[in-house]
This record gives C-alpha cells, sequence and structure tokens, in this order.
C-alpha cells in the first residue's frame, strides 16, 4: 500500500491535540515518507521586527521536538524537526511551502467561541493558507 503523501509536515505544540496529530501523521507515513515536525517559539516583539524568542520559550520548543522525534522513532517514521519563531500557523505553513509538502497535519483543541473569534485557530489559519492538503485531526 503506498503512503498517502511523500512529505508530512506535523504542528507540535505538546498538546493532547498536537499529540493526536503526530500519531495521524505517523499512521499516514508509508514507505519513502518523512515527516517533519515543526514547534514554534513565539516571538517577544510585534510584527515587523525581526523574530525573537525568549530563550525559555526556545528551550521548550527544543524540548517537545525532542518528545516528538522520540515518539515517531518508536514507530520507526522517519523525522526531521524544524524549530521556528514567530505565529505559530505561518510558520507551519511556511516550512511546508519550504519543504514542498504535500499535506500539513495538526490537532484541534476546539477552544470555545470567544477564543476562536478573539484569537483565531492555528489550525483554522493553517487551513485556510497552506499551499498544500490539511488534516485537521480532533
Amino acid at each position: 500500500m503506498s503512503a498517502i503523501a511523500s512529505r508530512i509536515v506535523v504542528g507540535y505544540d505538546g498538546s493532547e491535540a498536537a499529540q493526536r496529530a503526530l500519531d495521524r501523521a505517523a499512521d499516514l507515513a508509508g514507505y519513502g515518507t518523512t515527516v517533519t515536525v515543526v514547534s514554534v517559539a513565539p516571538s517577544v516583539y510585534a510584527q515587523g521586527y525581526p523574530p525573537v524568542a525568549d530563550p525559555d520559550d526556545t528551550a521548550r520548543a527544543r524540548s517537545l521536538l525532542a518528545e516528538a522525534r522520540d515518539r515517531l522513532v518508536l514507530r520507526q517514521v522517519p523525522v526531521h524537526t524544524e524549530q521556528a519563531v514567530g505565529e505559530a500557523a505561518a510558520m507551519i505553513v511556511k516550512t511546508a511551502d519550504k519543504l514542498g509538502a504535500d499535506l500539513i497535519v495538526v490537532g484541534t483543541r476546539n477552544g470555545n467561541a470567544l477564543q476562536r473569534a478573539v484569537l483565531g485557530s492555528t489550525s483554522t489559519k493553517v487551513l485556510h493558507n497552506a499551499q498544500c492538503d490539511v488534516m485537521v485531526v480532533r
């Protein structure tokens, strides 16, 4: 059986939703598939300035990537990691574009309506901005 995609990008923040997305990407990975996990540290500056992350956020992103790598290696899935600084959805899409990804997999937390209206959700932003297919895992 062939894989659904040869290049899969997964947004990973360590949440239960992100863990489910990572597991789904592993389920979809077949022979020749590479999964790239992206963890994003938020920039301490507003948009328009060079992105710089708080050192604690950078360390957390690095730790999350190690966690995700270990989880995928246990499932024998070839994995690459990308650490980024900025707005999560934009960086996930940018990484997918750079890699020529076939699929982005993200989790959703299903926050309340007010949170979604005011902040938007990473999964919704990825869905609207990605150039490739997007799978949103509940």
